[in-house]
């Protein structure tokens, strides 16, 4: 049972006509549509612009959580469809197939009609999609614009209609086409005018009708129809009035429709990778994987530490830099576990020393020494240095690695000033914190409560940072 909707597109409300096959081929399922009106037609623009309006509909779409994909557009179908499902985790289908083959299934004369937008016949899609099956079928695509203008402005039972579906198909008529394929979603909302243009002895191919019956056997192929009983949703979204576009689909629908104005222009206009469900924190310090797997949950990732992969030999820290050794790790340990991984190197830098201890802070008294060792050092070698010289700053820098991809490492990093005081103040803290003092809150570091702390520490400025920028790089790419 999968209750998620299935996405329906279109530039504009030509795609109602494939919703409507929904409705009624698959009564139990979900469904959300947009139609772009805002931008329509399609049909004049260049492909790769329509590919690009393409990818808004659809990553609007996907903020939905839809399970399934259907291109109801002809235009969109030829321009971004493999594109699409080159790119998206999800099924897609378009509608050029669906009706290319329900054409060869009725031709008898072996000479098929096409019409449809500029884009559509200029791509040649059914023409290539028909005579890939079948050479010797015989295939004229006529360009009929003004169908989608007629249909958007609600006078497809117009008088204007009628003439301009009779002017449009005239080169289509007298001649042995007994298949006509209606390559436009907008087109069926004409079809009555159509059929009598070119007579009853020609089959009319509705391609958005066909599709949902591709569509039926995808829920099933992927175990996705929706079996759960409950009554279906329909959400319908434009991108123009909401006015116009219930007046049309509440009359072809045959039911009331209310309709939401969205804004897409600020869609990307390619796919955004999902982020990650995992992310591994290149440390075993329980504390530290805590602090840094509250900011990951708030967008539903979970955290691991080196803990969780005890049989994972080590990574040598020997860079001279923090980032140099938290580049290391990261992409190391990525490598590694095939996960993206965050690692941090950290430490104390006392102008006075110049930098010093730097790298070495947590081993500063030699390999194996203690917290206690390494502050002795400190302040031995700061001895006969003036308090007011004594300046010095925590840094840490944070980088966040996809496995496999050095060169794209996110680096961050914060730092918090301060200066060293002769004797120890506070419990809170660990390492250097007793000795480090913050004039301008009057406070050694562990004389800060946790809060306190992680308010100005350099651990706390580089998250903030890291927070601010990882989504956003990890779905750049």
């Amino acid at each position: 049972m999968n209750t998620q909707p299935i996405g329906f597109i279109d530039s504009g409300v030509g795609g109602l006509t494939v919703v409507k096959e929904a409705l009624r081929q698959l009564p139990n399922e979900n469904i959300v549509f947009l139609g772009d009106q805002a931008r329509l037609p399609y049909g004049p623009r260049p492909a790769a612009q329509v590919r690009a309006f393409t990818w808004q509909m659809v990553n609007f779409l996907l903020t939905k959580k839809i399970k399934l994909l259907v291109i109801a557009c002809n235009t969109a179908t030829a321009a971004a469809l493999d594109d699409l499902r080159t790119k998206l985790t999800i099924p897609v289908i378009g509608v050029i197939q669906p009706g290319s083959r329900a054409a060869l299934r009725h031709t008898h004369t072996g000479h098929i009609g096409v019409i449809a937008t500029e884009g559509t016949v200029r791509s040649c899609a059914y023409a290539h999609t028909i005579q890939a099956k079948d050479p010797q079928v015989k295939v004229t695509s006529l360009a009929a614009p003004k169908f989608v203008a007629v249909v958007e402005s609600n006078e497809a039972h117009s008088a204007v209609a009628k003439k301009v579906v009779a002017q449009t198909l005239r080169p289509l008529t007298h001649t042995d086409i007994d298949t006509l394929v209606m390559g436009c979603t907008h087109y069926p909302l004409l079809r009555p005018l159509i059929q009598n243009v070119m007579g009853e002895g020609v089959t009319l191919i509705d391609s958005g009708a066909e599709t949902v019956s591709d569509v039926s056997m995808l829920l099933d192929y992927f175990d996705l129809a929706n079996t759960s009983g409950h009554a279906a949703t329909r959400t319908y979204y434009t991108t123009a009035g909401a006015a116009l576009f219930e007046t049309i689909a509440s009359e072809w629908l045959n039911q009331p429709i209310t309709a939401t104005h969205v804004d897409i222009t600020q869609q990307p206009q390619d796919v955004v990778t999902a982020l990650p469900t995992t992310v591994v924190v290149a440390s075993k310090n329980a504390g530290k994987v805590r602090e840094i797997g509250a900011m990951f949950a708030k967008l539903g990732v979970s955290v691991k530490s080196l803990s969780d992969f005890p049989a994972l030999p080590t990574v040598e820290e020997t860079g001279t830099t923090f980032e140099e050794n938290a580049r290391l790790k990261a992409d190391g340990y990525a490598k590694m576990l095939e996960l993206p991984v965050l690692a941090d190197d950290s430490g104390l830098q006392v102008d006075a020393l110049g930098g010093q201890p730097g790298v070495f802070s947590a081993r500063y008294a030699g390999k194996g020494h203690n917290d206690a060792a390494n502050n002795a050092k400190l302040i031995a070698e700061l001895a006969g240095v003036p308090a007011a010289k004594r300046t010095a700053r925590f840094v840490s820098t944070l980088v966040l690695a996809k496995p496999g991809l050095p060169n794209q490492d996110l680096v961050v990093s914060g730092h918090v000033d301060g200066v060293i005081v002769g004797l120890p103040q506070g419990e809170n803290g660990f390492g250097y914190d007793p000795y480090f003092y913050l004039p301008e809150l009057g406070k050694t570091m562990a004389q800060l409560t946790p809060d306190e702390k992680n308010g100005v520490s350099h651990r706390g400025n580089a998250l903030r940072a890291l927070e601010a920028r990882w989504g956003d790089w990890y779905q750049k790419g």
